[in-house]
């Protein structure tokens, strides 16, 4: 498969939406959809001209001429009371992107290579979950208990808002040194990482500040920035191993043999991000003699519960489970409490008698660690499927009115999820106290997931039918999130095409090759089907955490 397919097909919308939102039709058929596009004036690709240093012409040198595009933005919880947007962004800024990348992977995979301190390669392939291998956080945990165990001084420090503070003119930067850019600026208009810089800021309104949160390729262009500064932390410290740091995208570990040295490097760090203009995170910034990683207290509780006492997670013993798991969250509000409990409850059987209790402990999870919807969704709908004993009227009822309050509070990760979930269960909701949130909200994700519950009776009251279609127009559909609505709306028969936009070349080129954004066929994963999945993938990385410890420790064939 080609880059740029894989890019699409698996890497385009975020990965936290639920998985009626599909991107691999038009991963698919991206080439063909790029040519007409082109061919109808949908986009230009311009030469641009001038002269390299020393008079010569510059060759291949290219550009586009497209309009810019705002993307959907959906507020996400982080930890505690932090909230991240993550980002739906406009297909043909995106398209043309992942192209790029992937027609000039060579020269990307250069600019990647200079990676020195991260274990994290950025590597492609069908096999994985997403386009792009995921991050193997137990890795990077092994490397740190190391390096802390050979360090006297510990330096931690990571960058405030890292992918929303990336200035985009950095990406040349970043490819070809920062000083040789500045000094040729001209020499360096319409090669590959100028293309990108423009593609990026054309999914996003055309701003210089910040690449969109959700899109694998911004994991690419992210790693670039830090790969360039791996390289100058190793030109200005030559001595330096690299089983003395890890870096985990921007989150930086350094093992140091003095105060002196810690605070040097801190500086250091410091003064190269900020030559990207960047910023690291105070709060997140220290110096630490002999650190030490510590386990969380809550983890200790919880992993002592179930190693301590014997026998299966039923009756009076899950119960028991889900009730600490209630009160370890609230007394850490900032930590996965509740993910880490929904890993092991998806690994179980839930049987008829233990419904109500585990019905209760998913309707107060919804409202403890929203951050946790998806997999709080995927538990009760697998026990439903399986039970047919859960009550959609309690559900229904308490969720009706979360999705409002998150409606009201512009939460739309909250909302999408939570009407997933009825839609799941299959309960009408009364969309009446929703109306004026609904219908003001720029959100194709939440209108979506109404229009199909209305195909399928599930809404009790009128949508904002006639206020939605009033959004879009022929210019809407090319600059902003509507095009997502527009497109899935008139294809699905559930809004009127009142200005024959998918006669359009926009629409028409993707409506011809049944692309699908939104289709209502595609199940969520069974509980069980995810849980084999995590398994696998931890299998994967154990055998990757044994390979670097070897490495780390000098210990040939360590058996992984």
């Amino acid at each position: 498969m080609k880059v740029h397919q894989a890019l699409l097909q698996k890497g385009y919308f975020p990965k936290e939406l639920p998985s009626v939102f599909t991107t691999q039709d038009f991963g698919t058929h991206v080439d063909d959809i790029l040519e007409e596009w082109q061919a109808a004036g949908v986009f230009k690709k311009v030469a641009v001209p001038g002269k390299l240093p020393g008079g010569k012409k510059k060759r291949g040198a290219y550009s586009y001429k497209l309009l810019s595009a705002e993307a959907e933005r959906i507020s996400k919880p982080k930890r505690g009371y932090e909230r991240r947007d993550i980002h739906i962004t406009h297909p043909l800024p995106q398209a043309l992107l992942a192209r790029e990348i992937g027609t000039n992977w060579r020269s990307v995979q250069r600019w990647l290579s200079r990676q020195t301190f991260s274990e994290d390669e950025i590597r492609i392939g069908q096999e994985f979950e997403r386009a792009i291998k995921g991050i193997n956080f137990a890795v990077h945990e092994a490397k740190k208990s190391y390096l802390q165990a050979t360090a006297d001084w510990v330096v931690t420090t990571d960058i405030t808002r890292f992918y929303p503070s990336i200035y985009t003119h950095s990406i040349a930067w970043a490819a070809y040194g920062k000083e040789r850019v500045k000094q040729n600026l001209n020499a360096y208009q319409g090669s590959l990482a100028d293309r990108l810089d423009l593609l990026i800021r054309s999914c996003n309104r055309n701003q210089t500040v910040g690449i969109p949160v959700g899109p694998e390729t911004s994991r690419i262009i992210a790693e670039t920035v830090s790969a360039r500064i791996d390289q100058e932390y190793m030109a200005r410290f030559p001595k330096v191993t690299t089983e003395s740091i890890d870096r985990l995208q921007d989150d930086w570990t350094i093992g140091v043999g003095s105060l002196e040295e810690a605070e040097k490097v801190l500086s250091a760090v410091s003064a190269m991000y900020r030559g990207f203009s960047l910023d690291i995170n105070g709060s997140k910034t220290s110096i630490d003699r002999i650190a030490s990683e510590r386990q969380s207290a809550w983890i200790s509780e919880m992993g002592a519960f179930l190693s301590h006492r014997s026998g299966t997670l039923v009756g009076a013993r899950l119960r028991e489970f889900l009730e600490l798991t209630l009160i370890l969250q609230s007394q850490n509000p900032s930590a996965p409490v509740v993910s880490y409990a929904l890993s092991v409850v998806e690994g179980v059987d839930i049987e008829a008698g233990d419904v109500p209790a585990t019905e209760s402990f998913l309707i107060k999870a919804a409202v403890v660690a929203p951050i946790s919807l998806d997999r709080i969704c995927r538990v009760i709908l697998d026990i439903q499927n399986r039970t047919k004993s859960l009550s959609p009227k309690r559900i229904g009822q308490r969720f009706v009115n979360l999705t409002e309050t998150a409606l009201e509070k512009g939460r739309c990760y909250e909302a999408i999820w939570l009407l997933y979930t009825l839609r799941g269960l299959k309960r009408p909701v009364d969309i009446r106290p929703l109306f004026e949130w609904v219908a003001t909200e720029p959100s194709a994700t939440v209108a979506l997931l109404l229009l199909d519950m209305r195909a399928k009776g599930l809404c009790v009251g009128k949508l904002p039918i006639q206020a939605w279609e009033s959004k879009i127009s022929e210019e809407s559909v090319n600059t902003d999130w509507t095009w997502l609505l527009a497109y899935e709306g008139y294809r699905h028969g559930w809004l009127t095409d009142h200005l024959k936009l998918m006669d359009k070349p926009f629409f028409k080129s993707m409506a011809t090759r049944d692309v699908v954004f939104y289709d209502p066929k595609r199940n969520i994963k069974t509980s069980s089907s995810e849980a084999g999945t995590r398994r696998n993938i931890r299998r994967k990385n154990m055998v990757e955490v044994r390979k670097l410890l070897s490495q780390l420790r000098g210990i040939e064939g360590a058996g992984y």
